[in-house]
């Protein structure tokens, strides 16, 4: 069992140096059917019940509602940006409960947040859905994570988040990929270009919260506040 746990720390660490390069949404992804369901239902996105090795229905509307959470395109196929999205998840659950961040949701990690949320009055079953995951201070959605950070930027949510949500649905729908075909700008802010965000992480390609990182401070510094640069987007369609 040694063996296949590190085989498949392996398999992550390869993910996250490639995944860049694995982009084409025809790419397969290396977890099996069972390992996908058994991730899913440790983040509270399939039924326990839904790990039968069979990528049904169940399976693709739970892949589809995971997508939707992290800014991926809803396809409901599990290619390399969605397998390396559901590991990366995976594996903030299991550092904030104390279990080995390997990305894989196993009979360890779902004792270890079992543990967790007993010792914080949480209904201790294991899974950690979007109470526990609140509780665990992991963001399980990028909107979830843009809004964590408005006050450390002196921005309450409610008067601010409206504007930022036009600014990027209208900008990239909220996607980490969304590439502008004809200036290249990319990700969820669309920075042109697009290695501006290399300031806030080197893994700017892949992980929304860097980009929104980026993405907040570049509006801090150049409008003040979202809703500043969102009547600035309504004039010149652009921010």
């Amino acid at each position: 069992m040694k063996h296949i746990a590190a085989l498949r720390g392996l398999a992550v660490a390869v993910l996250a140096l490639v995944a860049f390069a694995l982009l084409p949404a025809q790419a397969q992804a290396v977890d099996s059917t069972t390992w996908v369901q058994r991730n899913l239902v440790g983040i509270g996105y399939l039924a326990s019940g839904g790990v039968d090795g069979a990528y049904g229905p169940a399976t693709t509307a739970a892949v589809r509602g995971f997508q939707r959470d992290n800014g991926l395109d809803e396809d409901g196929a599990y290619g390399p940006r969605t397998e390396l999205a559901l590991h990366n998840k995976v594996a903030e659950v299991q550092r904030a409960a104390g279990s080995g961040a390997d990305g894989a949701y196993g009979a360890g990690t779902t004792s270890s947040v079992a543990a967790w949320q007993r010792a914080h009055g949480l209904d201790p079953d294991g899974i950690a859905g979007p109470a526990t995951m609140n509780a665990l201070g992991i963001a399980r959605t990028v909107r979830i994570t843009a809004q964590w950070k408005f006050p450390a930027l002196g921005w309450s949510v409610s008067g601010q988040f409206g504007c930022l949500e036009q600014i990027y649905t209208h900008e990239s729908g909220w996607k980490v990929y969304a590439t502008n075909p004809s200036s290249g700008a990319y990700g969820i802010p669309q920075a042109l270009p697009a290695t501006k965000m290399a300031t806030a992480g080197s893994d700017w390609q892949t992980n929304p919260a860097t980009q929104l990182t980026w993405g907040l401070n570049y509006i801090k510094s150049r409008y003040g506040d979202p809703c500043s640069a969102w009547s600035f987007w309504q004039s010149h369609n652009w921010y």
